[in-house]
């Protein structure tokens, strides 16, 4: 037995049809949001400069190499995670300052100043730079890698980077 076409009954079908379409149209919105996500957010992620505070420009000699070690916060999409970094800061005067990454070229160990011989030493392979980054003796492939800057009152602030190590080229990794 069928049901006899009432302007009521045609008046419902139709609601139904268009909570339907609503429903699907809100629920493909949900389901596309991830998908969406995935191509913007790397484009969204590469152009962000994150600079971070290192030192007090009063606080660091001027001349000498002086390791600094500064908190930094490093976010990926949700994730927020907080380290400690260092870098060798050489300050010529009060407005120009020299960066240094901490991390040999060579294979990625950390080196250190040896104040007697006025040089940068590698531990791990016997690599020697000098005080403006060259190197003077061992495999490292080039010279210490310099970090992005700036200088906002007396306030040194850095962009931490990190290159490809064993290669002559310096890129970002």
């Amino acid at each position: 037995m069928e049901i006899p076409q009432t302007p009521r009954n045609i008046g419902r079908r139709r609601f139904f049809k268009i909570l339907s379409g609503i429903f699907t149209f809100i629920g493909s919105l949900i389901l596309a949001i991830p998908f969406v996500g995935f191509f913007i957010g790397p484009i969204s992620r590469i152009s962000k400069t994150h600079f971070s505070r290192v030192a007090n420009l009063k606080n660091v000699p001027q001349g000498t190499p002086t390791n600094v070690r500064y908190p930094d916060v490093e976010q990926d999409a949700y994730i927020e995670e907080r380290m400690t970094r260092d870098v060798w800061v050489i300050k010529h005067s009060a407005d120009d300052v020299t960066v240094f990454s901490p991390i040999c070229p060579h294979l990625g160990c950390s080196y250190n100043w040896n104040k007697q011989k006025g040089e940068f030493i590698c531990p791990c392979h016997g690599s020697v730079f000098a005080k403006d980054g060259k190197v003077l003796a061992g495999p490292a492939p080039r010279p210490l890698d310099t970090l992005p800057k700036k200088i906002q009152g007396n306030e040194l602030l850095v962009e931490w980077e990190q290159f490809e190590v064993g290669i002559p080229q310096k890129i970002k990794v």
